[in-house]
């Protein structure tokens, strides 16, 4: 049976938790397709973890939170005018809101505290600083597109 190569695209069934044992998310009935060696966004180090297995193999990766969502940044900690809140006029302390930004791309941001005229906000991921843990099952390796042609 064939071992997953560097750059083969694969399918997995996956569970993923924070450090806490939460589970983030899982895809167990359909499959996942990602290719090997590449960090998929919603499986951030998985990486080189599939290179070897055969289908049918499980893994336990343990992603570091700076190879997951990043590292809790203190930068990522701002202060904004309230008036850029008009859109959630019952904002509340601990809210995560959706805003647009001066670029005109819609940011996510956690609220840490606000008066009458500024609100504080949290732009880290709501899961940086934390490690995951990633289980997989390896379901198949796919085809390339030169296979399919015979």
């Amino acid at each position: 049976m064939r071992a997953v190569q560097h750059g083969d695209r694969v399918q997995v069934h996956f569970v993923k938790r924070l450090q806490n044992g939460t589970v983030t998310s899982s895809r167990g009935r359909l499959p996942l397709e990602v290719t090997v060696g590449v960090n998929h966004p919603r499986l951030p180090g998985l990486g080189e973890a599939l290179v070897g297995l055969t289908p049918g193999a499980r893994t336990t990766v343990e992603v570091a939170p700076e190879h997951a969502y990043g590292l809790h940044s203190p930068d990522r900690i701002g202060r904004l005018a309230r008036t850029r809140f008009t859109e959630h006029p019952n904002l509340a302390v601990g809210q995560t809101v959706r805003i647009t930004n001066r670029r005109g791309r819609r940011r996510l941001l956690r609220v840490l505290r606000m008066s009458d005229r500024f609100v504080v906000v949290d732009v880290n991921h709501p899961w940086a600083g934390q490690s995951l843990v990633l289980e997989v099952e390896l379901v198949a390796i796919c085809p390339e597109a030169d296979d399919l042609a015979l």
